[in-house]
């Protein structure tokens, strides 16, 4: 392959674009879209007591319906990839929002679990925009030198959302209802999803121009499944996809649906005091997605960060598992030093932006969330039908039937730590080089 030179001209003009406060302007934009689906995403957790009541469902189908998010985002991440390498990220975030918007209409309209699960397909298939186009576009108009801490303030836009997101629903929905704070999720998407339309840019003509200077050729289209076929044959992106999707769990599974119940159930909180504690898992990830970001981009590693956050958050998830027995200070302080480590999983996307050429860096970003996203469809099912079992119908687990359902994350946990010993090191790519995988 012959090598595409860039000019200085070119180079100088990214520079200027990437200086300044316009590149900040353009992430908080999108960096809303995040905060918003995240927002919307913990929603029915919790209001799970009042969806159960309303449908009649158990716990095992309350799971399987809310899994219906991530089985439409995680394959939806493939597709995402493929269309923000070809077309950046305006054109694709707006409509998205919508989508999401749509499926809290369905959910706060709705009294069947099935239809419910509809609902929350739609908010999946919306929202797997939502992480990827942040991204992307903050590789796009920042230098290669913030990258590490991109990934990080992203979290934290999205984790405020969650943790935003956990006291006032519940207060609102003993005041209204519970299906006003999903309706009010509605309102707000449609609303988002105008504002990215008008504020977020094109992708730059300098961008393309270094796109190419990675092999990137605009007359030559390559199959989207040659594309995936590719991507899929890299041992270190499965390493990193692998591990990743276990460092996550506690966001996806114990913060995003049954954390509320573990703790009322081990914990004997109230509703409200259960949805204030699982709030700081949240604060905590973004407070640790932030700082192992910055960490990373000072010392220009990666690796170190990603397996002691790997390590440190499955010895704590652990220890939560005793929560029956310790001091209820104790359980929320372990969960808010829980999020805190599980931030660091926020790594594995610079560790894949490290390496990958401009023109597939959506399609690898995209993979390794795919795998990230696809593990919950699995897990949060499984978690309430292993609690369910032995559970009278209409009735609660006891706190061994609960906790038996929250060792199945600590278990994956513990498989995702090992994986990461075996993600190779990586480093901020310096400008000028080129990189054509």
């Amino acid at each position: 392959m012959t090598r595409h030179y860039i000019t200085t001209d070119v180079r100088n003009e990214a520079e200027a674009a990437r200086s300044g406060i316009r590149p900040w302007l353009f992430f908080l934009v999108a960096a809303l879209f995040y905060f918003y689906e995240f927002f919307a995403r913990v929603a029915p957790g919790v209001l799970k007591g009042d969806i159960l009541e309303a449908t009649g469902a158990t716990e095992g189908a309350f799971g399987l319906s809310m899994s219906m998010y991530f089985l439409a985002y995680a394959p939806a991440q493939l597709v995402v990839g493929r269309l923000l390498d070809r077309f950046g990220t305006r054109f694709i975030v707006a409509p998205a929002a919508i989508f999401v918007a749509f499926g809290c209409l369905i959910l706060a309209s709705s009294d069947s679990i099935i239809t419910m699960g509809i609902g929350r397909f739609l908010q999946g298939l919306g929202s797997a925009v939502a992480y990827l186009g942040v991204i992307y576009l903050a590789m796009v108009w920042f230098p290669p030198k913030r990258h590490g801490i991109i990934p990080g303030l992203t979290v934290a836009m999205g984790t405020l959302g969650a943790s935003t997101a956990q006291y006032p629903l519940s207060v609102m929905a003993e005041s209204f209802g519970w299906r006003a704070p999903i309706l009010t999720c509605a309102i707000l998407g449609f609303g988002i999803a105008i504002i990215l339309w008008f504020m977020l840019p094109r992708r730059p003509s300098w961008f393309i121009e270094l796109m190419r200077e990675d092999g990137y050729d605009p007359d030559f289209r390559v199959p989207i499944l040659s594309t995936i076929m590719n991507v899929a044959k890299d041992r270190q992106l499965w390493l990193i996809a692998l591990s990743s999707a276990g460092l996550y769990l506690p966001i996806s599974v114990i913060g995003d649906l049954w954390g509320d119940a573990f703790l009322q159930i081990e914990s004997g909180l109230s509703i409200r005091g259960a949805s204030l504690a699982t709030t700081f898992v949240f604060i905590g990830f973004a407070v640790g997605g932030v700082g192992f970001g910055y960490l990373a981009d000072r010392l220009g590693r990666r690796k170190v960060l990603y397996l002691g956050c790997a390590i440190a958050s499955t010895m704590i998830a652990s220890s939560i598992m005793f929560a029956s027995i310790q001091p209820t200070w104790l359980t929320v302080a372990l969960l808010g030093m829980l999020g805190f480590t599980t931030g660091g999983q926020a790594l594995s996307f610079v560790m894949t932006a490290d390496n990958a050429a401009r023109h597939n860096r959506g399609m690898k970003l995209a993979f390794v969330n795919f795998v990230v996203m696809l593990l919950p469809v699995i897990a949060q099912p499984s978690v309430g039908f292993l609690a369910d079992i032995g559970v009278a119908r209409n009735g609660l687990p006891s706190d061994v039937q609960e906790l038996r359902g929250y060792g199945l994350v600590v278990a994956l946990m513990i498989v995702g730590t090992v994986i990461a010993f075996f993600v190779r090191e990586t480093a901020p790519r310096q400008e000028g080089a080129s990189v054509t995988s």
